[in-house]
């Protein structure tokens, strides 16, 4: 008889966890509290909008971005078929991107372009800086922090930068005022990370990732959704589970988790019981921590820890505002980076994409509508320009005000020549439907993301609890992603499939765990930095005192050049001390060290 797992939650940890027991034989049961499925990355659609046949105006949690290293998520849509392909045949390619600034006359369009050798990868910083007049010397100590982070091992990653911030690795506070303000939008904007909050290790991995994105030519490097995502992904996943046998159920709250004889004895709903096999809590971080009782934590110390935390310390906000226009206006074929705007907001065009579909005024809303400017907010707590109030204190209609108006600030008068955005122009707009506001304001949101805190990792579960028939999916377990995504959940889903594997032992093949990849021509240098860091040394960079970005990109040339000679992988042998390894490399660079760093 097959195993029977219940999944608490239909985001899409849960229903990735179900995709993969379903096809390895199990039987499957999923609850939650709503009455659609996806999570946050389900669609919102304007009930009553679309007349005369068409659809309802669609609304997100956010717009969909699907980088070039998310993986894990991408094989689960090449998985799920959709007539006579699959969902993944809907995802679009982004060939180009834009920064528009808020408090500069200044709009810079920028497409990719592949950088080939590892100490190139300061020429992708100029992706971001050309043209947008910063100081050279916050570029170059940035651009040094960069190439000091790429050529930092693993080991000192998890030991030095996870106890820090980004903020405080990039000595940001060394750079100007504006600068900073850059430094901290840029990786809000593009996926949920808080420069000053989230740890250097989170950050500067993530960041490494997206660079790199930006580094390589290719359709398949970032992506966006062919359409509302419901309508391209959540449906006919839905509709796949359920062929395959998974039983939904929709608008079921679990009110607890029943503890006995040291395991999951079942889930209360109301005054019933349901019971499994196993178990795959499958919920945001806020819900866990609530759901976590003291019998789970005497069983599972990690579990324990972590429900004692205050949720408010390890999350942040990114919430989905869609503006519905008259008229399609396309901007650029992808992002917009607003990294000035006092709310951290980035847009893209969506109608551009989802021409597969037809004409937008002919599929959604009333037929006025042709255009859909999808806007995702970062930041919440600090005052706007025209609202003057943080967005978290603002009603809805307050916050499209203050944001329509950062948008127009960003994108008209500026290199562009018109006025892109228009009062006129405006139809209608969308909240997130996460954001309820039943007790005035602020709005309670339920779907905050985990920030990634300083030492933070210490606190997050693995996939496989002590409790032996309880697992964990969520983007907020220990995964190789490491960090609040569908991506992030989709990998943890795997990992807790594997472990019910593991102790059902299971014969199936294991779900398929990828690992997040880095130029092979730094491997070298983070061997050398492993070296140092085990001797209790501090990175190369700071012995040699490279604090600008050009001296530390000369000096990764050099090392590259220098690591043809086959035989300098027997420097790293235990035997040499720094002394011979330092003088030994530096006589092949052409670098001067002091004697007190020898």
């Amino acid at each position: 008889m097959a195993a029977s797992v219940i999944v608490i939650g239909g985001g899409v940890a849960g229903l990735s966890a179900a995709h993969e027991l379903i096809e390895r034989g199990f039987t499957v049961d999923v609850y939650d509290t709503r009455a659609t499925w996806g999570g946050k990355a389900r669609s919102q659609p304007l009930a009553g909008t679309g007349t005369s046949g068409r659809r309802d105006l669609p609304g997100e949690h956010g717009f969909r971005f699907y980088p070039r290293f998310y993986q894990h998520v991408i094989d689960t849509m090449k998985r799920i078929p959709d007539g006579a392909g699959h969902v993944g045949d809907h995802l679009k390619p982004v060939t180009e991107a834009a920064i528009a600034l808020v408090d500069r006359d200044t709009w810079v369009r920028f497409a990719r372009e592949r950088i080939t050798k590892p100490y190139d990868l300061i020429e992708t910083l100029q992706i971001f800086f050309q043209d947008l007049d910063f100081d050279d010397g916050d570029v170059a100590l940035f651009s040094s922090k960069i190439l000091q982070f790429a050529t930092t091992c693993d080991d000192r990653r998890l030991a030095e930068c996870e106890l820090v911030s980004w903020f405080d690795f990039l000595d940001a506070k060394l750079c100007s005022t504006n600068f900073q303000k850059q430094l901290r939008g840029i990786p809000r904007m593009l996926v949920a990370m808080d420069s000053l909050r989230g740890s250097a290790r989170t950050v500067g991995t993530i960041t490494m990732q997206l660079l790199l994105d930006f580094a390589t030519t290719g359709v398949n490097n970032d992506r966006t959704m062919g359409g509302p995502t419901t309508e391209m992904w959540i449906d006919p996943w839905i509709a796949y589970l359920t062929s395959r046998g998974v039983t939904l159920h929709g608008s079921t709250a679990i009110s607890s988790i029943e503890v006995a004889g040291g395991k999951i004895s079942g889930v209360k709903i109301g005054a019933s019981t349901v019971t499994a096999d196993y178990y795959v809590m499958a919920v945001p971080l806020d819900v866990a921590i609530g759901m976590i009782t003291p019998e789970m934590g005497a069983l599972d110390p990690v579990l324990d820890k972590l429900r004692a935390q205050n949720p408010d310390d390890l999350v942040s906000w990114m919430v989905g505002l869609q503006f519905y226009l008259y008229e399609d206006v396309p901007l650029v074929r992808g992002h917009t980076f607003y990294p000035d705007s006092p709310w951290a907001l980035t847009s893209i065009s969506q109608p551009q994409f989802w021409r597969d579909q037809g004409l937008f005024r002919r599929r959604y809303g009333d037929g006025e509508v042709g255009g859909l400017l999808s806007v995702d907010i970062s930041e919440w707590t600090v005052p706007g320009t025209y609202v003057t109030k943080p967005a978290n204190q603002c009603t809805p209609a307050e916050i499209s005000q203050e944001v329509w108006g950062q948008l127009k600030a960003a994108l008209n008068g500026t290199a562009a020549g018109e006025d892109v955005l228009t009062d006129d122009l405006l139809h209608s707009w969308h909240l997130d439907d996460d954001l309820d506001y039943s007790g005035g304001e602020p709005p309670r949101n339920s779907s905050r993301l985990l920030v990634h805190p300083p030492g933070s990792w210490a606190l997050r579960p693995d996939a496989g609890s002590a409790i032996p028939n309880l697992v964990v999916a969520s983007d907020y377990v220990r995964t190789n992603t490491n960090i609040a995504s569908m991506e992030g959940a989709n990998e943890a889903a795997r990992r807790a499939v594997n472990a019910i594997l593991d102790r059902a032992g299971s014969i199936a093949p294991r779900a398929q765990i990828w690992t997040l990849t880095e130029p092979s021509e730094l491997d070298l240098a983070k061997k050398l930095d492993a070296w140092l860091f085990k001797h209790g040394h501090r990175h190369v960079f700071e012995i040699l005192g490279l604090e600008d970005g050009a001296k530390a990109a000369v000096w990764l040339r050099r090392f590259d050049q220098a690591i043809g000679l086959t035989h300098l992988d027997d420097l790293f042998n235990e035997d040499f001390k720094l002394t011979a390894i330092m003088r030994a490399i530096l006589e092949k660079l052409g670098i001067p060290v002091s004697s007190t760093d020898q």
